[in-house]
């Protein structure tokens, strides 16, 4: 489930990567302080992965780069959209919208100008989708004492792997199951719409860089994984704004 909100403003500039800022700006909504404790500091658990089952778009407007302070400005309105498996976090982030309508981001007023909420059915296996936030798709593995993260393209067979386990483990954590219990289509491949390619999308998220995917893909697969992707998003790191999608 989703919600489409419309803002307007005076002026609005915000850092280019600007996805920490609405991340806060959506917790800081859920106005349960115990709730959006559990959701800031824990999340669905499966295994040793903590899923907070939320996602984001980028902001949709008309804007400008502003290449020498590295911010962009927005002009008049802006949609974001905000989508979760967890239909606890849409109704507080709903109720916070509808009871106040004037809000600060960075200290810059913005108001609720339209609100849309939609609750989409999957059944079908099959779905070609637009990504509204890059989807990133990674492994971390060990290089002598250190870390290193190697991000995956939509061209290399890890990226539908990953995703497929993702999508299994949001399912588990969310509904709190035993993978033996749950017989899952194998069955699962997201791939680059035919005639379209992928553009690679770097963003700077405090001050780490993750490597994402924007585009058109065709997916195949259980619909009941298809709609864990479609309300908590595709691949990692959804609720810092990557991975949500919609339907074409």
């Amino acid at each position: 489930m989703r919600l489409n909100i419309q803002f307007s403003f005076d002026k609005l500039i915000l850092p280019i990567n600007y996805n920490h800022i609405i991340q806060a700006f959506i917790l800081q909504l859920i106005n349960d302080a115990e709730y959006r404790k559990f959701i800031h500091n824990q999340g669905y658990l499966y295994k040793k992965r903590c899923y907070k089952m939320f996602s984001f778009s980028r902001l949709n407007g008309e804007f400008k780069i502003n290449p020498h302070d590295k911010t962009i400005e927005f002009f008049e309105n802006v949609n974001l959209i905000i989508s979760s498996l967890d239909e606890n976090i849409i109704r507080y982030v709903a109720d916070s919208l509808l009871f106040k309508s004037e809000f600060e981001l960075m200290n810059q007023k913005i108001y609720v100008k339209k609100i849309e909420y939609k609750d989409e059915e999957i059944h079908n296996n099959r779905l070609q989708i637009k990504t509204l936030s890059p989807i990133t798709v990674y492994s971390t593995i060990q290089k002598d004492s250190s870390k290193k993260t190697i991000y995956y393209s939509p061209s290399e067979k890890e990226f539908s792997k990953l995703i497929i386990e993702n999508l299994k483990s949001k399912y588990l954590a969310f509904y709190k199951l035993d993978e033996e219990k749950v017989p899952f289509n194998e069955n699962f491949v997201i791939k680059e719409k035919n005639g379209s390619k992928s553009k690679l999308v770097i963003t700077y998220y405090k001050n780490f860089i993750i490597k994402g995917w924007h585009g058109l893909f065709e997916i195949k697969g259980d619909p009941r994984l298809l709609k864990i992707g479609y309300d908590a998003g595709f691949g990692a790191k959804n609720s810092q704004g990557f991975g949500l999608v919609e339907i074409l």
